[in-house]
């Protein structure tokens, strides 16, 4: 850390004098105060460039020399190491606290340390991240809490714990019996598996607004089951591969900020031992052969926390794993029919009320034009959330009226959720259904804030007015 404090100076940024400054690099001519650094790390983080701050690969914006972390006041650096500790010791994380994350008791993702939000390094650290959420997400499903059974697809002859080539759904416990209605939840594409909706917003804002508890809350409350589908996952990996060699470079002096590591590439220090040494020499020389294994050991140690820091702050997408298409189910489509054709027909359920969004919207109206004799008469309504869906020329007559009456379309707008929207369409196109404002105007939080509305459509004389959706403790 490089400060001054002889005579008052002035800050290259803000202009104001300061008895202390601190400067990125070893160029003297552009020093910053406290407050100016720190305005420009929460830029940094804000514009998701703090992995290139880690690795040494971002450069100020006066001096255009690469900023030195070590050089920062000691409160930036002590933040540096808070969002260092986010990244897990292993390569293969299961646990979102392994990445030192946990959701609190409003459902979001905090920091264990700080209580910060999330904070974006890299993809690769992201994705690995929200794969621990998936698993999250899940077991919550599974727990005493609400009991929803896992099933495996396809259905196989004999009962096995061995479902590496199958895809998992999820029903509420009392899918069986439950005679009154059933809600289908289905998911738009991408990485999003049972239970969410959206896992940018499961990250950055709650599982109140990007997973699908508050609609099984809702369900509970009107006593609907619930069937989850998994629509995204086609496929199932044959061969694992790990990047046990990653050779992403990164300057080992700012792993840990402000603490100096002995570089892997240092010799080590070797000690020879003399057979016709007397006691005394042969306990030095042991003390020598200790000291040696403790130094390798340390530095064995730093190798493996730098190699593993690399791998995460790597720009470079994670290695894709050799897969082979699942049977019967290979692709979204194919999903949505088998899981219709296997689990939802065998429902007891009068009524069926059906949540699709964005390209589960697309999955749904494959359903419709398959099945269409068999699923209508127990359909009762339809929510599309910012889907992809549309008729075609080819379709029924009962479809469409069908979407006419019973179903509504809530897109992303900053219109107050539930306002009508009129929106022009290409080649004088109607909606196929009613279109209203979902009250948020990002396609990916469109399901988390329209889920009042659904259900004041799935049920009009619904006694519910409260607007704003309780909290769910998870």
């Amino acid at each position: 850390m490089t400060t001054t404090s002889e005579k008052l100076d002035e800050c290259a940024i803000c202009c104001e004098e300061s008895t202390k400054l601190y400067q990125c690099c070893s160029n003297e001519a552009d020093r910053f105060c406290d407050v100016c650094w720190s305005k420009t790390i929460s830029s940094i983080i804000k514009n998701g460039k703090i992995g290139l701050l880690l690795t040494g690969k971002l450069d100020c914006d006066f001096c255009h020399q690469s900023i030195q972390c070590n050089r920062l006041p000691e409160e930036i650096q002590i933040r540096i190491n808070n969002i260092l500790s986010t990244i897990p010791k292993i390569k293969n994380p299961k646990s979102i606290e392994e990445f030192n994350y946990s959701y609190n008791n409003s459902n979001e993702l905090r920091h264990c340390l700080t209580n910060e939000k999330f904070i974006f390094l890299t993809q690769r650290h992201y994705n690995l991240l929200g794969s621990c959420i998936d698993t999250y997400i899940q077991s919550l499903m599974k727990s005493d809490q609400w009991n929803y059974e896992e099933i495996w697809l396809p259905i196989k002859d004999e009962s096995t714990n061995d479902h590496h080539d199958q895809v998992n759904i999820f029903t509420s416990n009392d899918f069986k019996e439950n005679e009154n209605g059933c809600l289908i939840l289905i998911q738009g594409s991408g990485v999003v598996r049972p239970g969410q909706w959206a896992r940018s917003c499961c990250i950055n804002e709650s599982l109140d607004i990007g997973s699908m508890f508050p609609y099984m809350a809702k369900a509970k409350e009107h006593n609907l089951s619930v069937i989850i589908l998994n629509p995204n996952q086609t496929s199932y990996v044959v061969e694992k591969t790990i990047d046990t060699e990653d050779t992403t470079s990164i300057n080992k002096d700012e792993i840990v900020v402000g603490e100096n590591t002995s570089s892997t590439h240092d010799k080590q220090d070797t000690a020879v031992i003399n057979t016709t040494s007397t006691d005394k020499e042969v306990n030095s020389t042991n003390e020598q052969i200790s000291t040696a294994n403790e130094d390798k050991d340390n530095k064995e140690e730093n190798s493996d926390h730098n190699n593993i820091v690399s791998f995460y702050l790597s720009s470079d997408p994670l290695p894709r794993p050799l897969t082979q298409k699942i049977s019967n189910l290979s692709t979204s489509r194919e999903h949505v029919l088998y899981v219709y054709d296997h689990i939802i027909a065998q429902s007891p359920a009068k009524k069926f009320y059906v949540v699709a969004h964005s390209a589960g919207g697309d999955c749904l109206m494959y359903l419709l034009r398959k099945r269409q004799d068999n699923i209508l008469s127990k359909l009762a309504k339809i929510a599309f959330t910012d889907s992809v869906h549309s008729l075609l020329p080819f379709d029924s007559n009962e479809i469409k009226h069908f979407l006419k009456f019973n179903a509504i379309h809530f897109v992303a707008s900053d219109e107050p959720m539930g306002t009508s929207i009129e929106y022009v369409y290409d080649f004088s196109q109607r909606p196929a259904c009613q279109e209203v404002s979902a009250g948020h105007p990002k396609h990916e939080y469109t399901s988390g804030h329209s889920v009042q509305g659904v259900f004041d459509f799935f049920f009009p004389s619904d006694s519910i007015t409260d607007e704003n959706i309780d909290k769910i403790k998870l």
